[in-house]
């Protein structure tokens, strides 16, 4: 028994969209606008304004790239079946067992509103055909039409193959088309096995090849070097252009073992392996504490030397690489930090002559935040940005490197995508963690076909960022995450305390303390706190990360932890207040021995001076070559003066590897380090942002009783029985006055054709209280706000029945 679509069954046979969408109920209507909430915005003034909008190229573009594989197909054998196609004619297309999985498929067309009629005769909305382009189901044209457009030249040869008259003849394409279908079976037994290889995949779909000079035949028939040309020569293909071929749909149909293609009805399984929820969690919580770490390494590098904002927009090359030196991180990594510190808001650029990009001033309140809110900022951040930072290095149409936050990297597509790709992670119940990446691509392949087809390789760099991140542990999808998912697709105004509150209780406890080694380094088991970890990368540089971090003690640390204002007598007081083990004698001598030499040399305003008490040492300061540039001059055995501002002198002695320090007037050694430069904050992504365009239930339901109501007005109005137009745009007749008139004397309700400020037309119901001054006045029947509108813009008065 052929079962039948559940939305195709239909009172009558409808023979429009509009008349179709009509005998729709309530629930129908608000499914329709759900999955497809372009067509509700703005929303439709009628159903005929509903069905003109599903009927647009662009709507229907993005409704198909919605639709997975086998209902795509369906849609595309519709197409290829011709007009007026029943369901019995397209299920003859696949295998006898798909038959109520087809009808489902159409089912769902038909809730989308890509097809409309009934079971006997299906209709493809608008320009379905178009958006499906040229090859729909995988299939070429017709032998008939492929070769009615081959010039005479390139049919010649197949002509005499087939002896047919010259190609002089009228119609020879259209003979050749009969001559070579009449001959298929023969023609493909002729066939060698290379050459039967290139038709069986070309018959899978697309049905088009590269040939060079396809248009000139006159090979020898067998040659075994050239496959490709036996075929053209033989009329199993069609050259279309001088360098491309065509399968005819016909052989292509003869070719497959069902005429629809291999298409399965089921998605393609993913395999699940138990890593169980807290070894997820665990994996994604140390890239979740990493994440953070690198994100305000990065910043602050940036703030200490804030790095050129280009002429054409982003972040130069060469400044993304200093950037990832400076993290030890890989660049495609470095990049994706900045793409994420700047959606998050953390970063921006000045507005100045010569523009550079600076940590905003959210950054500062960022930094008081506790690792989780930090991260979940970064993360929603991520789910909600337009742009692939994968994309940043790769080559544009121009041949041109994508510079990071360029705008050659935005995709307004990618927000959709990551979303659905985590979606399919959160399938899988918790603890389970998919057998490998490609598998869920391949689904994906299959759940949005369309879409996944130009973007897989996008899909792959997604799945790698959100390991990366934090927001997948092994593979899968963490707790965390399926909270902030959550509420990324229900709009919840909780989402990001919930996936805080869930990750906060799956990050381990931060620690204050750290473990002091004889080798001068110091352990610390488990994330830092805030302001440990920001001591520490003061004094100390990190080695290792993971469960617990290493951080190397040096001289060159000890002395940027000096040069920001330390003492060493602060130094010994952190390292002996937080360390759990003894403090090595060798770090004591060693934060004694630097704080002695530092601020030997001293600073001061003259524009600039240098003193020291060592006459030697300042010898070897006026010897040394790198310094000449400083136009140092000796003043006294112990004062040297330069023209050069004193952060400059400072920058070029530590480089040349002294250890200066700036002194105010009365001898004190000062820190010279300002507050870091900051730009104003921008307001960073929410979650609300990547469901921007979705439409509440509850105007989805005001939406579709405006339609039922508008329906009504429209029925009221063609049998009403007193009804004006105007005869001339803009200028009010008589005749529509004096109704006008009447109805406010005799207070009875109107209906009005009215033109707003875009030239867009509606009717209006009205209970008329005034009329004056060009405005009419009255009250609305249906909520009993008061309206006005210009005599000029109304076009019909109807005075509707009780």
């Amino acid at each position: 028994m052929t079962a039948q679509p559940q939305a195709l069954t239909r009172a009558g046979a409808p023979q429009t969209l509009t008349e179709w969408l009509r005998g729709w109920t309530d629930a129908q209507l608000v499914t329709l606008l759900r999955r497809r909430p372009d067509l509700a915005l703005p929303a439709p003034v009628d159903l005929s304004s509903l069905a003109s909008r599903a009927s647009v190229r662009t709507s229907i573009s993005r409704a198909l790239d919605g639709l997975d594989a086998f209902t795509l197909r369906t849609l595309e054998v519709l197409v290829c079946a011709g007009p007026d196609a029943s369901l019995a004619a397209v299920q003859a297309w696949f295998r006898p067992e798909l038959a109520a999985d087809v009808a489902a498929a159409l089912d769902r067309l038909a809730e989308w509103a890509l097809i409309w009629g009934d079971a006997e005769r299906l209709h493809p909305v608008g320009t379905v055909r178009e958006v499906l382009g040229p090859y729909p189901a995988g299939l070429g044209r017709r032998a008939a039409d492929l070769f009615a457009t081959v010039n005479d030249i390139a049919l010649a040869p197949l002509l005499r193959q087939l002896g047919l008259p010259p190609a002089t003849q009228p119609r020879s394409g259209s003979s050749a088309a009969a001559a070579i279908e009449e001959q298929f079976p023969r023609l493909l037994a002729e066939c060698s096995p290379a050459e039967r290889s290139i038709l069986d995949r070309l018959a899978a779909g697309p049905p088009i090849g590269a040939l060079r000079n396809a248009l000139h035949g006159g090979l020898a028939r067998g040659d075994a070097d050239n496959p490709a040309r036996n075929l053209l020569d033989l009329g199993l293909l069609a050259p279309i252009d001088n360098h491309t071929v065509e399968l005819p749909r016909e052989l292509g149909l003869a070719l497959r073992s069902q005429p629809a293609g291999e298409v399965s009805p089921r998605p393609p399984e993913i395999e699940a392996i138990e890593r169980g929820g807290a070894v997820i969690d665990g994996g994604g919580c140390t890239q979740v504490l990493d994440t953070v770490r690198l994100v305000e390494l990065l910043l602050n590098e940036i703030a200490a030397d804030p790095p050129s904002l280009l002429r054409a927009g982003g972040l130069g090359v060469r400044e993304l690489r200093r950037l990832s030196r400076a993290l030890d991180a890989a660049e495609p990594v470095t990049a994706l930090l900045v793409e994420v510190a700047y959606e998050a808001g953390l970063l921006s650029h000045s507005t100045t002559a010569d523009p550079v990009y600076l940590p905003t001033t959210e950054f500062d309140s960022w930094l008081r935040r506790g690792s989780a809110e930090r991260w979940v900022q970064l993360a929603t951040a991520w789910l909600s940005m337009t742009r692939l930072p994968s994309l940043v290095g790769a080559r544009d149409d121009r041949d041109k490197s994508i510079a990071a936050l360029s705008a050659d990297a935005e995709r307004h597509s990618a927000p959709a995508l990551r979303l659905q790709l985590l979606g399919l992670l959160a399938e899988l119940p918790p603890g389970l963690a998919p057998g490998s990446d490609e598998q869920v691509l391949a689904r994906l392949g299959w759940q949005a076909p369309r879409r996944a087809s130009a973007s897989r390789k996008s899909a792959a760099s997604m799945l790698g960022e959100a390991a990366v991140l934090g927001l997948t542990g092994y593979g899968a999808l963490t707790g965390y995450t399926r909270a902030l998912l959550h509420g990324a697709e229900t709009g919840a105004a909780q989402a990001e305390a919930n996936a805080t509150h869930a990750l906060t209780a799956a990050l381990p406890e931060a620690v204050e303390d750290f473990l002091l080694q004889p080798d001068l380094t110091a352990v610390v088991p488990g994330p830092p706190a805030p302001d440990l970890q920001r001591e520490l990368n003061l004094v100390a540089d990190l080695e290792s990360t993971g469960g617990a971090s290493v951080y190397r003690i040096g001289p060159v640390s000890l002395r940027r932890a000096l040069d920001a204002g330390r003492t060493g007598s602060d130094l010994q007081q952190f390292f002996a207040s937080r360390s759990r083990t003894p403090v090595p004698q060798a770090l004591q001598y060693l934060i004694n021995d630097v704080a002695t030499q530092h601020g030997r040399l001293r600073t001061g305003t003259a524009t600039s001076y240098l003193r020291c008490d060592d006459e030697a040492l300042l010898n070897r300061v006026l010897t040394d070559p790198a310094l000449e540039s400083l136009g140092l001059v000796r003043i006294a055995p112990t004062v040297l003066i330069s023209s050069a501002a004193i952060s400059t002198v400072l920058e070029r002695l530590r480089r040349s590897g002294f250890s200066p320090a700036a002194e105010s007037a009365d001898g004190a050694v000062v820190s010279l380090s300002a507050d870091s430069p900051r730009v104003p904050g921008r307001q960073h992504s929410r979650i609300s942002r990547i469901r921007a365009s979705t439409i509440g239930e509850s105007q989805l339901v005001e939406v579709v009783n405006r339609l039922r109501a508008s329906e009504r007005l429209a029925a009221a109005v063609t049998n009403a029985t007193s009804r004006v137009s105007q005869q001339v745009p803009g200028v009010t007749s008589a005749s529509i006055l004096e109704l006008l008139r009447t109805a406010v004397r005799e207070e009875l309700q109107i209906a009005i054709g009215y033109v707003d400020d875009t030239g867009t037309p509606s009717q209006r119901t009205l209970l008329p209280i005034s009329l004056g001054g060009g405005m009419l006045r009255g009250h609305d029947p249906e909520d009993g706000r008061l309206r006005s509108y210009p005599l000029q813009r109304i076009t019909t008065v109807s005075l509707l029945d009780e």
